[in-house]
């Protein structure tokens, strides 16, 4: 047996752990499909908080394409515009953060394997050849399903494209589209590459049993994506899969789950790197302990739930909330919002990652 430990992904998530495994001097070898790890990145949105990429650790200025400075939401024809002074988010090449992140994987010490398929069969092999097995391939993740995890219980279809030559009214600014008639427990989108690059894109859930791709049609109905899109060209598609909901456990035995795998994930916006990065974090730390010290790798189940386990569970019910919401309510209650002055606090308070610290800074607002 090996005394290291085997990732399967070299996603952002999966290299991140192996960074900081490496640098503890730990050997890990880190097995994925893809013959590039640039392959299949830009499925997904590259919308990062600022204050989220800080906590990551991971040097991405190199694949910043834009910078967002608010959001406007538009439901039942109304209109709740978020701005702020700073910017808030950044859109990044997600292709390039993901070669940053072998890079400094590689220059960390971890080998990255790519070109090899890691099947059922070969999970429980890896589980005998080395002393932990982590999964950080995505959604459908086969080490969970090798390994006897419990399900996800919903998932999110998307289906995005990028569009050149579109009319952008404000580049730094993204839009969100809540319609029953467009999507079920989620929402369409618009993110700003540039003055003139837009991605488009829609998720609907697994319950809907139907197409991303369909709905996405739709969307292109909506009057104000139209406009947008006047003259443009589609220059690339993509769909995808986003698990809303953790699985009830991360660890058994020598094998444990990150990022995606885990369903370490915002149910609100599909968002997972954030989180995925700081649980790995914590991986890297218990699995130096298992390691080192024989202490039960269990701990990173209870040291990820104490840490994130609040903020996750509070975007499920923000995401449950708005799901069961009508057009009507739902404008009610962005009406509501607006009276209150939230459109303001928003841009000035609000984190797009951690719901927990938006609560207490109300609350804080409302006892004064």
């Amino acid at each position: 047996m090996k005394e290291g430990v085997a990732i399967v992904g070299a996603g952002v998530v999966g290299l991140s752990l192996a960074k900081e495994l490496a640098k503890t001097g730990i050997n890990v070898d880190v097995y994925d499909s893809k013959g590039d790890v640039k392959q299949g990145a830009a499925k997904a949105s590259g919308i990062f908080s600022v204050e989220g990429l800080a906590r990551t650790g991971i040097q991405y200025k190199g694949a910043v394409v834009n910078a967002l400075d608010g959001a406007k939401i538009h439901a039942g024809g109304e209109l709740f515009s978020v701005s702020s002074r700073s910017t808030k988010a950044y859109v990044l090449d997600r292709g390039i953060f993901a070669e940053i992140c072998a890079d400094e994987a590689a220059r960390a010490g971890a080998s990255i394997v790519l070109g090899d398929r890691v099947t059922r069969e070969r999970v429980l092999e890896l589980k005998k050849d080395y002393r932990v097995v982590v999964g950080a391939d995505g959604a459908v993740s086969t080490v969970a399903s090798a390994c006897g995890f419990p399900p996800v219980n919903e998932y999110v279809l998307t289906y995005k494209a990028e569009y050149e030559d579109a009319v952008i009214e404000d580049a730094h600014k993204v839009e969100l589209f809540f319609s029953k008639g467009l999507t079920t427990r989620f929402f369409g989108w618009t993110v700003p590459y540039s003055g003139s690059k837009l991605e488009v894109g829609i998720g609907i859930s697994n319950r809907k049993g139907a197409s991303s791709y369909t709905a996405f049609r739709r969307l292109l109905t909506n009057p104000d994506i139209k406009s947008m899109l006047k003259g443009a060209k589609m220059s690339a598609g993509y769909a995808s899969i986003i698990p809303i909901d953790a699985r009830k456990k991360t660890v058994i035995g020598n094998s444990l789950l990150v990022g995606d795998a885990a369903g370490q994930v915002k149910a609100t916006t599909g968002g997972g790197i954030i989180f995925g990065v700081s649980c790995a974090g914590i991986a890297a730390k218990c699995i130096k302990k298992y390691i080192d010290n024989g202490i039960g790798l269990g701990a990173y189940e209870e040291e990820w739930r104490k840490a994130f386990g609040l903020d996750l569970r509070l975007h499920k019910m923000l995401h449950s909330y708005y799901s069961a919401l009508g057009e009507k309510r739902f404008k009610l209650m962005m009406k509501s919002a607006k009276l209150m002055g939230f459109e303001n606090f928003l841009g000035a308070y609000g984190d797009m990652d951690r719901p927990s610290l938006i609560l207490k800074r109300i609350l804080f607002r409302g006892s004064i």
